[in-house]
């Protein structure tokens, strides 16, 4: 195996990972735009871990109050946008690796 196409397993194996934890993060953004959905599943200490690992510039904006009770929460929404933006970045640099 050249290196071309380790680098570009590599970057697959990265953009699926990216690709998961956008999807978790998209899950996790509509679970607590419902009243009591964190609660009662459990996330109240995976939300605040996952504040925590958010960079401060967007930690805590944008949260907005929806109509079910819950609150949307913009800087997990956008965290979930850049993953997925890294994982189309991976994936289009990997195919070029494997031309």
């Amino acid at each position: 195996m050249n290196g071309r196409k380790a680098g570009a397993l590599a970057l697959t194996i990265v953009a699926w990972a990216l690709r998961l934890c956008g999807i978790a993060l998209a899950v996790i953004v509509v679970a607590l735009s419902f009243s009591g959905v964190a609660s009662r599943l459990g996330l109240v200490n995976l939300v605040i871990d996952i504040s925590r690992a958010i960079p401060s510039v967007i930690a805590g904006y944008g949260l907005i109050a929806t109509p079910m009770g819950g609150v949307f929460r913009l800087d997990f929404a956008l965290m979930a946008v850049l993953f997925f933006l890294l994982d189309y970045l991976c994936q289009r640099v990997a195919r070029s690796l494997r031309r």
